[in-house]
């Protein structure tokens, strides 16, 4: 993942070691929340001294802008990519109503954190997009034209799959023509088979295994859900045999020859103390479309989702309107204009996370210069 400095929008990108996260802790003051991937210990934070990447950030003059998003956060965005053989991908985004700022927070292969700080939403979704979505074409033609029960998406998504499938097996039999004729119980049973699979390299089983809280939602196929799907394009049914139609030929090719992974980003926010999921959705790029879908689960667990085609620019607008709706469901307003950044108070020793004594000009516990 190539991340630039000069970029507009980052303000800083930097390291910590995990043990780095207890001097944090100290030198904030902060206490921390149900919201954030980490926790103070006490012990560890008195016999171990910050790493060499602390100073850096105990210096800056974002020190309490980024403290406050990792310890404290108001709002959390949980990434998680994988896919058609993409790389999987788990990392977050913190947000606070004190600012404009984002920050995006990654753990390496190597166990440190990666912190990059944005000064606002729109700079950081215009980043996240640029890696993660499709430029994408205009004009695509309207798959759901409105808010169905998730067993329609199943069975659609599935359809794409089958698709797939029988292209790829016309392939290893030297077959000039695709099977497109599938009976209703071999239909259901190869469903069945997908969803229990857990395999990424195909969309229906994707969608379940990145999207947090999928997986306990209720799918009841009942008739009128193909219904439906006829209606859509994707099946033609003629007694018990289901041909694919259209729609699952055209998405079929489009997945075949330019799926770029999935994402899943799943918001989360405190509520009476209690971490509480917002909103949950899942988005397949492709060449031809960023295919972001939108989900509503019951309390019965019964789920329904809205789908939208979407360029890139479309994309970050439509994430924007959405970051703004989250900030308001959790009590805030429009962003504040942020205030003007100060270098903070030494208070802290940068180098070993020593309190300083006032009037010193070098730390009594390791000797460094303030």
């Amino acid at each position: 993942m190539g991340m630039n400095m000069e970029k507009p929008g980052i303000l800083e990108i930097l390291k910590l070691a995990p043990a780095d996260i207890n001097h944090l802790f100290r030198r904030s003051g902060l206490n921390g929340n149900q919201l954030s991937s980490y926790s103070y210990n006490a012990e560890q934070a008195a016999t171990s001294s910050p790493s060499e990447f602390f100073k850096p950030l105990a210096e800056s003059a974002n020190f309490a802008s980024m403290a406050k998003k990792l310890l404290a956060p108001d709002l959390k965005i949980e990434f998680h990519r994988g896919g058609a053989g993409s790389a999987e991908e788990t990392y977050h985004a913190f947000l606070s109503l004190d600012d404009n700022d984002v920050l995006a927070h990654f753990q390496g292969s190597d166990g440190n954190i990666l912190l990059m700080l944005f000064d606002n939403e729109e700079s950081f979704l215009q980043w996240w997009s640029d890696i993660y979505a499709s430029k994408a074409a205009s004009n695509y033609q309207p798959v759901f034209p409105e808010v169905l029960p998730m067993e329609v998406l199943v069975c659609a998504l599935h359809c794409i799959d089958i698709y797939r499938r029988s292209y790829l097996e016309s392939m290893l039999d030297y077959r000039g023509g695709l099977d497109l004729a599938i009976s209703t119980q071999d239909f259901v049973q190869l469903l069945r088979r997908s969803l229990a699979s857990q395999d990424k390299r195909w969309l229906l089983p994707t969608m379940f295994e990145i999207t947090s809280g999928l997986k306990g939602i209720n799918i009841a196929l009942k008739p009128e859900h193909i219904k439906k799907v006829e209606e859509l394009g994707f099946l033609t049914s003629d007694e018990s045999v289901l041909t694919l139609g259209e729609r699952s030929r055209l998405m079929g090719t489009e997945i075949i020859t330019s799926w770029l992974g999935s994402i899943s980003c799943q918001a989360s926010a405190l509520v009476n103390g209690q971490e509480k999921t917002l909103s949950r959705m899942f988005m397949t790029p492709t060449a031809f479309a960023n295919h972001l879908f939108s989900f509503e689960i019951g309390a019965e667990g019964d789920a329904r989702f809205r789908h939208q085609a979407l360029t890139l620019p479309e994309l970050v607008q439509i994430l924007m309107k959405w970051i703004e709706a989250l900030q308001k469901a959790i009590g805030g307003t429009a962003p504040a204009q942020a205030a003007p950044r100060q270098a903070p108070a030494m208070k802290f020793c940068g180098q070993c996370g020593a309190e300083l004594k006032p009037g010193k000009k070098f730390c009594t516990s390791c000797g460094a210069p303030i």
